[in-house]
C-alpha cells in the first residue's frame, strides 16, 4: 500500500517532472548567453549595491529624525549615490557588452568584435538625440533598459555571425595579423546592424524603452484590494524572472496611486484614526510599504540562505557576497548574479514566493492586528526597520520573517534539483581539467 505523501514531496515531485524540460530551456544558446552574461556583470552589481548600501546608512531621509544612522557618513552620502547611479544605473549598457561576448562565444564568433558590436547597437537604439538640457539622455542605460539591450545584443551578434559564416564580409590576405583581419570583417555586419538600428530609432522615432512603459501603463488598475495586489505583483514578479527590472518598468508605475493612499493615511492618522484602522493597505505601493516588507524576504532571503549552506563552492562564496545587500532589498546580485532570472529551475518558486507572500501581507495588514503604512521610509531601508518606521506598529517586524518561511518552504524541492544540477556540472568540469592536465 503506498504512504501518502505530504504536500512538500508532492511539490518535489513535480519539480523533478519538470526539471528536465526546463533544463532543455537553459541549454538554448540565446537563454544561456543572456544568463552568462548577467552574472558576466556580477562585480559591477555588487560594488554598486555596496555603494548604495553606505548611502542608505549616510542618509539624512531614512526615519523620521532627520539625521543619518551614521552621522558621520552624511557629508559623504551623495558622493555614494553618485557612485551608485554609474554602476547599477548603467547595469543595462554593460550588460550589452557581458551577453554580447557570451551570445558570441557559444556562435563560434569573435568575442571582442560581437561585444562592441552589441554595445553600440544598444546605444544607438536607445538614444536618438538630446534632451531638454542639451545632454544625451542615459536613461535607458539602467535596468529599466534592459529588455532592450538582451534584445539589441542578440540580434546584432546574430547578423554579425551570419555575415562572418556566410562570407559576407571583406577579405583580407592570409599574411594580415588576425586581430586587423577580424576588424575589416566586421565593418559590413557593423554597418548593417548600425543602419538598421538608426532607421528604427532616429528617422522612425521609436523608443522601444518608452514603448515598453506604455504598453504597461493602462494595465494598471487604482484600487486597492487583493486582487489588484497579487496581480501587479505576480507580473512584476514575471518581468524579473525573464530579466527584466519588475520595479522599475511596472511597480514604479503604481507610485500614483501608492502616493494618494499614502496620504490619505497619513491625513487619516492626523485626524485621529488609529494605525489600524487606515483606510489603505497598499499605502506607498510602487516605491516602498509592502511591496518592500514582504516580497524580497520571501523571493530573495531564502536562496541566499540556501546558497551559503550550498554544496558549489560558487553558491556558497556567492551567497556571502550577496547577504549584505540584500540585508537593505538590494537584490540584483542575487537575481542576475546566480542568476535566479530566466533560471530554469528557480524561475517557478521565484514567481511563486513573492506573489504569494505578498497575498499573505496582503490579509495581514487588512486585520486590525497590524499597523498600515502611513510615512514611505527610502526603499533600501531593511524590512525589519522599514515596517516600524513606516506604520509606527513594532510588530510589523515580525512580517518580513513570515514572508522568508513562505518562500523557504517554496524554494526548498525545487533548489534540491538545482542543486544537483550544478553539483553534476562541477564534476564534469573537474573531470575535463583532470583529463587536460594528463
Amino acid at each position: 500500500m503506498n504512504e501518502k505523501k505530504s504536500f512538500i514531496e508532492k511539490i518535489s515531485d513535480f519539480a523533478n517532472v519538470i526539471a528536465g524540460p526546463l533544463a532543455k530551456l537553459g541549454e538554448i544558446p540565446a537563454v544561456a548567453a543572456i544568463q552568462n552574461g548577467m552574472v558576466g556583470a556580477l562585480p559591477v552589481i555588487i560594488v554598486g549595491s555596496l555603494f548604495l548600501v553606505v548611502y542608505v546608512l549616510g542618509s539624512p531621509s531614512v526615519g523620521n529624525s532627520g539625521s543619518a544612522l551614521l552621522p558621520f557618513l552624511e557629508p559623504f552620502a551623495d558622493k555614494f549615490a553618485w557612485m551608485n547611479s554609474i554602476t547599477l544605473s548603467f547595469l543595462a549598457l554593460y550588460c550589452s557588452v557581458s551577453i554580447s561576448e557570451s551570445y558570441a562565444e557559444k556562435l563560434d564568433v569573435d568575442t571582442k568584435s560581437a561585444g562592441l558590436l552589441g554595445l553600440a547597437s544598444f546605444i544607438i537604439f536607445t538614444i536618438g538625440g538630446l534632451d531638454e538640457a542639451g545632454g544625451i539622455a542615459v536613461t535607458a542605460f539602467s535596468a529599466s533598459g534592459l529588455f532592450v539591450c538582451i534584445l539589441t545584443s542578440l540580434i546584432s551578434v546574430k547578423i554579425y555571425a551570419l555575415f562572418i559564416k556566410k562570407g559576407f564580409t571583406i577579405k583580407m590576405p592570409d599574411s594580415v595579423p588576425p586581430n586587423i583581419g577580424n576588424s575589416f570583417a566586421s565593418l559590413v555586419p557593423y554597418a548593417v546592424c548600425f543602419s538598421i538600428c538608426w532607421v528604427i530609432r532616429t528617422l522612425l522615432g521609436f523608443d522601444m524603452v518608452s514603448w515598453l512603459m506604455g504598453v504597461l501603463s493602462p494595465l494598471i488598475s487604482g484600487a486597492d484590494n487583493i486582487f489588484v495586489a497579487i496581480s501587479a505583483k505576480f507580473v512584476g514578479m514575471l518581468l524579473w524572472s525573464v530579466g527584466l527590472h519588475g520595479e522599475n518598468m511596472w511597480t514604479t508605475l503604481f507610485t500614483p496611486f501608492g502616493t494618494i493612499w499614502l496620504e490619505e493615511n497619513a491625513a487619516a492618522l492626523a485626524s485621529g484614526t488609529s494605525i489600524y484602522n487606515l483606510p489603505h493597505v497598499l499605502a506607498a505601493f510602487g516605491n516602498t510599504g509592502l511591496d518592500r516588507l514582504m516580497v524580497w524576504p520571501a523571493a530573495a532571503w531564502p536562496v541566499i540562505f540556501l546558497m551559503m549552506r550550498s554544496k558549489v563552492q560558487y553558491h556558497r562564496t556567492l551567497g556571502i557576497a550577496c547577504l549584505p545587500p540584500a540585508i537593505f532589498t538590494i537584490v540584483e546580485p542575487v537575481v542576475f548574479g546566480l542568476p535566479l532570472a530566466l533560471n530554469p529551475y528557480l524561475l517557478i518558486p521565484f514567481i511563486l514566493s513573492g506573489t504569494v507572500s505578498f497575498g499573505v501581507g496582503y490579509v495581514l495588514l487588512s486585520t486590525p492586528f497590524f499597523g498600515k503604512f502611513f510615512a514611505a521610509p527610502p526603499w533600501a531601508t531593511p524590512p525589519f526597520v522599514l515596517g516600524p518606521l513606516g506604520t509606527g506598529d513594532i510588530k510589523t517586524a515580525f512580517l518580513p520573517i513570515v514572508a522568508f518561511v513562505i518562500g523557504l518552504v517554496i524554494y526548498l524541492p525545487f533548489w534540491k534539483n538545482y542543486e544537483k544540477s550544478c553539483l553534476e556540472q562541477e564534476q564534469e568540469n573537474e573531470a575535463l581539467e583532470s583529463v587536460g592536465k594528463r
